[in-house]
């Protein structure tokens, strides 16, 4: 996995609360390694954009930011 990656998150995620709308995808915006880790070991976790597959759009919230969410590395499928 690398910066600018597609990827498929196992479980649809809801970046607001109370919203039917999820996203099954998301765009590697960076990698985030433990102290005392590196490549080629795993990272600790993947912060993406969310991404509409569909709309070809990136998530934006209310306040008009394409906002980060983290995520594990085994929640997530490269494609």
């Amino acid at each position: 996995m690398d910066i600018g990656d597609l990827v498929r998150l196992r479980q649809p995620f809801s970046p607001e609360p109370n919203s039917e709308r999820t996203y099954s995808y998301g765009i590697i915006a960076g990698i985030v390694w433990s102290e005392d880790a590196s490549p080629p070991s795993s990272p600790a976790e993947i912060v993406l954009y969310l991404y509409d597959l569909d709309t070809q759009q990136i998530y934006v919230d209310s306040a008009g930011l394409q906002a980060i969410y983290a995520f594990r590395p085994d929640e997530l499928e490269l494609l």
